[in-house]
């Protein structure tokens, strides 16, 4: 085994012209973030957000701003990446409903991907394909709702 690492060629990094990766193709660490937990650490520290992840921010203040219950059934009418909605579907503690909207057909499916990975399945939270400038339309299919996030 070791012999056979051995006789692979050694293959380098992409090299980059200049000081300092500029397309995140070029970018090595941000590719393998378990590999540089140290650096993610550090950027995260600074308060900047590394290349390829998605922080959400002001999550707690949101959940106290909303007070969610137990068995309520809520509106997230800016899904994206799923972040205030996990936290969200976290304080339904199973019981309830959560529909989360964005229209970006790619990244609704990874969504619902990481929320159902995460324990969240359709029992508890529907994705739904929409713009929020139809909130009027989704409301009245859908709801009514006990809380609503526009703005997350």
């Amino acid at each position: 085994m070791e012999q056979e690492k051995q006789n692979l060629p050694h293959k380098r990094r992409v090299r980059y012209q200049g000081t300092h990766p500029r397309k995140f193709e070029e970018k090595y660490k941000e590719h393998n973030p378990q590999k540089y937990a140290d650096t993610v650490e550090k950027v995260i520290r600074k308060g900047s957000t590394p290349a390829g992840m998605h922080l959400p921010i002001c999550v707690q203040e949101i959940l106290d701003f909303l007070q969610i219950q137990p068995g309520q059934k809520g509106l997230d009418a800016t899904l994206g990446y799923g972040g205030h909605t996990r936290k969200m579907l976290e304080c339904l503690q199973g019981q309830g409903h959560l529909y989360g909207l964005d229209v970006d057909p790619i990244e609704i499916v990874r969504t619902k991907d990481r929320l159902r990975e995460a324990g969240f399945g359709e029992d508890i939270f529907t994705a739904i394909q929409e713009n929020f400038a139809d909130i009027g339309q989704i409301g009245a299919q859908y709801g009514p709702f006990d809380l609503w996030a526009l703005a997350c």
